[in-house]
């Protein structure tokens, strides 16, 4: 999905501005060039591995301010031509190294994706060619960010497997957004672990708390 402006040239996904306004000759041949130049300096490549629970985490980007202005520019503004951003840089990799997974993407709530008209991450990974099963729900629409450190160690209250979907699996990889606390991706992994061999995780960002924690 490209954007184009009034007169059919290509745009910049992210600011808008002419797709190769800032183009090194290299780039004014790259027919896969979805952000300018400028915007793929905002994305810093820092790829780390964490335990958490005993669940391997994978994840691509440190978030910062850059980070944090796409995710809301995309999951707030619903600007779901952004999809294809967050994976593309690393899809080559996740695609070798998953590519006998299962991809489970956590849920969202029924009411954000008909806010949003789409399922974030859903959109995020269709790049990926991976087999995707949907089967997790989210009960309840709640932001971590507002919640206390004790409400957060109970989210998996708000996570269910959905009903009559078998969940027999191989190895499982579970896709997020962003690990901030961790506390989705533990919820998710509860919930699965007992029906697949092998679980694993990945996220395209993770918060610089668990570069500390990285192997």
């Amino acid at each position: 999905m490209f954007k184009e402006n009034r007169r059919g040239e290509p745009i910049c996904l992210w600011c808008l501005r002419d797709l190769y306004h800032d183009a090194t000759l290299f780039s004014l041949f790259d027919d896969r060039l979805k952000l300018c130049l400028d915007c793929q300096m905002k994305l810093t490549y820092k790829k780390i591995r964490f335990i958490l629970d005993g669940v391997e985490v994978v994840s691509f980007f440190e978030y910062d301010k850059h980070i944090s202005d796409l995710l809301i520019l995309y999951k707030e503004h619903c600007d779901e031509a952004l999809a294809p951003l967050f994976f593309d840089r690393v899809k080559k990799q996740i695609n070798k190294e998953y590519r006998e997974h299962t991809c489970i993407p956590l849920p969202s709530s029924s009411q954000k994706v008909a806010q949003r008209g789409f399922h974030h991450l859903h959109r995020m990974i269709d790049s990926l060619n991976l087999e995707v099963a949907d089967v997790l729900i989210k009960t309840q629409d709640v932001k971590q960010a507002q919640l206390s450190k004790e409400a957060r160690s109970h989210i998996d209250l708000v996570f269910e497997i959905k009903k009559d979907i078998d969940c027999s699996f191989k190895k499982v990889v579970l896709i997020d957004d962003v690990c901030t606390t961790g506390a989705s991706l533990k919820a998710a992994a509860a919930l699965i672990s007992p029906y697949c061999k092998e679980l694993c995780a990945i996220t395209f960002a993770y918060h610089p708390l668990w570069k500390t924690k990285a192997a």
